[in-house]
């Protein structure tokens, strides 16, 4: 990556924190764009070149996008040839950095304090997550051989992203939390599904 790009990033990252630290102080109708970007020391001009809204700042690049090399892999039957396996693993790679989990944990504890003081952000969120779980559902029915429309693939990548928040929300972030750990509790979410829903559940 080239000095520019570093350059954009940083600033890009600079006015989400900002953001994201003057709301938590503040509350989000107390905060203006114009604020953001001063903190930051650019442009109300600058500011929109990066993001469209307050709103969009807050939420940054949440979720972020699936790396196409651990999608083609999936589709192809890899890594382990297990399907509930291979979509753990592809889940995992796209919801936690292994190369920086201690700047994750704080993100999102930040996130968690942002969503509770604002929770009229949280359909923002639940509509990105939307659009990551029709990308789940692609990727599972072109490995099923099915159309994406299909109630399998559908329904298999609601319940991924379902088990997915639900294990994020639980996690305390804490140095234990490491992906291996992160990677049993998906594995144990995905099993009590299988047991709530098999056949013979009273």
């Amino acid at each position: 990556m080239g000095l520019r790009e570093r350059k954009k990033l940083a600033t890009r990252r600079a006015l989400r924190e900002a953001a994201v630290r003057l709301v938590l102080e503040h509350g989000l109708e107390n905060v203006t764009v114009e604020e953001v970007a001063a903190q930051v020391g650019v442009s109300t001009r600058t500011f929109f070149n990066y993001f469209g809204t307050k709103e969009e700042a807050l939420l940054g690049d949440l979720p972020g996008a699936f790396d196409e090399d651990d999608i083609r892999g999936f589709v192809r039957g890899g890594p382990t040839g297990d399907f509930t396996e291979d979509l753990i693993t592809l889940l995992i790679a796209f919801l936690v950095d292994t190369e920086d989990l201690a700047a994750q944990r704080e993100e999102m504890r930040l996130r968690k304090r942002l969503m509770d003081r604002e929770p009229q952000l949280v359909p923002g969120v639940l509509a990105r997550f939307h659009d990551v779980e029709q990308v789940v559902a692609r990727a599972i029915a072109e490995r099923l051989g099915e159309p994406p429309e299909a109630d399998r693939p559908q329904l298999a990548a609601v319940a991924a992203m379902a088990v997915m928040r639900h294990t994020m929300r639980h996690l305390h972030y804490s140095e234990e939390e490491d992906v291996e750990r992160v990677r049993d509790r998906v594995r144990s979410a995905f099993r009590v599904l299988g047991e709530v829903y098999g056949p013979g559940t009273g």
